[in-house]
């Protein structure tokens, strides 16, 4: 048989067994839905806004970074691979616009949006800028001048891990006269793992948008479970970088990293409001069967842990973790000396995973209708 006839074999054979390959065997990218309820006439978008590629000293393709971010559940992220750090030069083209136009079609078609992003590195202090246009121009700038021309490019600028090569968190002179000059808008609350409390205390005095975000490097695969990866909560007018970046000029931001959520009480009570249905409050109990149980249904993403405070001396709700999308029964109970008849209150309830101010946490009230007799029916 000639090599002509052998070759057109083979590829008749492969045609073939390309058409009886089951259509379900190819693998399909899979989201995981992340729930979060807007509030009050704001849409909430999930961000990632500091991540890495092998166009800096990230370990995967721009792609990639899309492919987990939908996955995710979120809505918007930002390559940020670094201004003046690029190990893999000797591979890859050290042309920051690269990273964001290999990644541009795919987020498209994903229904991500993109944010054409770079960070400032210098030493061991440095920043995101966001909505660049000329990614490429802080190279070879100094720290003051790279800002400037972020300013001059209308970016928007953070200041990451705060924290992250000193043994305290704090605010550096350097930082006190960039930010006095109006050059920075924003700083990190979450880095990857890593949470910096301090800046809780900053960011409202100093009216910068607090940041949670991943900065990762290497592939996310299960590294954030059970709870999800940080995320900055932003809370926009429009879906669209144009909404998004006025909302992050705006400081319309809440931090969501490892079970724990800070903002201003405006948002944390807009989540929880948005969230949270006691499906049964009016019950009914005996003062010899005296517990009942109170169903919350949790709608989103985001887990709420619940503690009674100030009650009624013969009320008791017990403490609990709202599991995420789930409906939760809490026990509540009553003493021997809780009185007969009809009661309606409001149970105050401290949610002690959402930050409100430093060492102060959400409170809420819950509406009951308690109905107490002898003998519960």
């Amino acid at each position: 048989m000639t090599f002509r006839k052998v070759f057109g074999l083979r590829r008749a054979l492969c045609a073939l067994v390309l058409v009886l390959i089951p259509a379900g065997v190819v693998p399909a990218q899979v989201r995981t839905p992340l729930p979060v309820p807007d509030v009050a006439g704001y849409r909430a978008l999930k961000c990632d806004l500091h991540l890495h590629t092998v166009f800096s000293d990230g370990e995967v393709w721009p792609t990639t970074r899309v492919l987990e971010a939908w996955r995710d559940g979120l809505d918007v992220i930002a390559i940020t691979d670094h201004d003046e750090y690029n190990p893999h030069k000797e591979d890859v083209s050290a042309d920051l616009v690269r990273p964001h136009e290999l990644a541009r079609r795919l987020a498209a078609q994903y229904g991500l949006l993109l944010v054409p992003a770079v960070e400032i590195t210098r030493g061991d202090i440095h920043h995101n800028a966001l909505f660049v246009t000329r990614p490429n121009a802080f190279a070879g700038l100094k720290l003051e001048e790279a800002l400037l021309e972020a300013r001059a490019q209308d970016a928007f600028v953070f200041w990451n891990h705060p924290g992250w090569r000193t043994p305290k968190t704090v605010w550096l002179p350097e930082i006190d006269a960039l930010h006095a000059k109006g050059l920075i808008q924003g700083v990190e609350l979450v880095n990857g793992p890593v949470i910096y409390p301090e800046v809780f205390e900053w960011a409202v005095p100093k009216n910068l948008a607090m940041i949670a975000n991943s900065d990762e490097h290497a592939p996310l695969s299960d590294r954030y479970l059970p709870h999800t990866r940080p995320v900055t909560l932003v809370f926009v007018k429009t879906a669209d970088l144009a909404g998004l970046r006025e909302a992050l000029f705006e400081r319309r931001t809440v931090c969501w990293g490892s079970g724990q959520v800070w903002g201003t009480a405006e948002w944390l009570q807009g989540l929880w409001s948005g969230s949270v249905t006691v499906l049964n409050p009016g019950l009914s109990l005996g003062l010899k069967a005296r517990s009942a149980t109170l169903h919350f249904q949790n709608r989103s993403a985001i887990p709420y842990r619940i503690v009674l405070r100030r009650p009624p001396s013969w009320l008791r709700i017990s403490s609990a973790e709202l599991s995420p999308e789930k409906i939760t029964a809490v026990s509540l109970s009553i003493t021997e000396k809780a009185p007969l008849g009809e009661h309606a209150l409001e149970a105050e309830l401290e949610i002690t995973n959402l930050h409100v101010e430093p060492g102060r946490n959400l409170f809420v009230r819950i509406p009951l209708r308690l109905r107490i007799v002898e003998q519960a029916p």
